[in-house]
């Protein structure tokens, strides 16, 4: 049998990991933070990488300059420099690091702060004139989950661009804001009425659900509570 061998972290791994979150976690609270004052728009992966690397990158400058100047402050208080030497930290690379270990991680945990608070006073500045928080939150989901009484039912009357319209007890539908990605699932009791028909035709009990594609349905009318007649 093989031997397990511990996982070791060197200081460079972790330095490396936190040097990722330092110029990614800026850009990425002030993408988060902004979902809930804007509209999603649909971008590619590149768009929304190059935003978030772009914001960090930012956050970040600021981020450093705040630390430097707090370094020199304790410097000419103490005479004493509390940070590691950027020109002497990038000649000697993971040497240097490994023996001022204490002080790059202080400076680089205190640059992380400092970013992250820089970046939440950016989505405040930026919308402080928007009082109202935008929910990514689809119509479906408000009437058929949020708005359902508890306990409840939902029935629903769902017309279909065939001309077709279903009725049923609301068993299952697919909340993707996509309406291409939606589906919903109707259950006993189940009535039916094609375009050329007046009046509801109930379903043989054999038949338990029906599935109707989202991007077919034109409307949906919905109750709660006792089926309707």
């Amino acid at each position: 049998m093989g031997r397990f061998r511990p996982l070791t972290v060197t200081p460079g791994t972790w330095l490396t990991v936190l040097a990722f979150f330092v110029f990614v976690a800026p850009g990425l609270l002030y993408d988060l933070a902004s979902v809930t004052k804007r509209t999603r728009r649909h971008e590619t992966v590149f768009t929304e990488i190059s935003r978030i690397t772009l914001m960090s990158t930012l956050c970040s400058a600021g981020a450093a300059a705040v630390v430097t100047v707090i370094g020199m402050i304790v410097a000419a208080r103490w005479e004493k420099y509390p940070f590691p030497d950027p020109a002497s930290m990038i000649r000697g690379g993971s040497g240097y690091v490994n023996a001022h270990l204490a002080a790059v991680s202080w400076a680089a945990a205190l640059c992380l702060g400092v970013s992250l608070v820089i970046s939440y006073g950016a989505f405040r500045l930026v919308y402080r004139t928007d009082k109202a928080a935008i929910s990514d939150i689809s119509a479906w989901r408000s009437v058929l989950r949020d708005d359902l009484p508890d306990p409840g039912v939902a029935y629903a009357l769902v017309k279909m661009k065939s001309g077709t319209v279903w009725g049923g007890r609301v068993a299952k539908y697919t909340p993707d804001p996509e309406m291409a990605n939606r589906e919903l699932v109707l259950s006993p009791p189940l009535s039916v009425r094609d375009a050329a028909a007046s009046q509801m035709a109930k379903v043989p009990d054999k038949w338990m659900r029906v599935i109707l594609p989202g991007p077919e349905i034109v409307s949906m009318v919905v109750t709660y509570g006792d089926p309707p007649p």
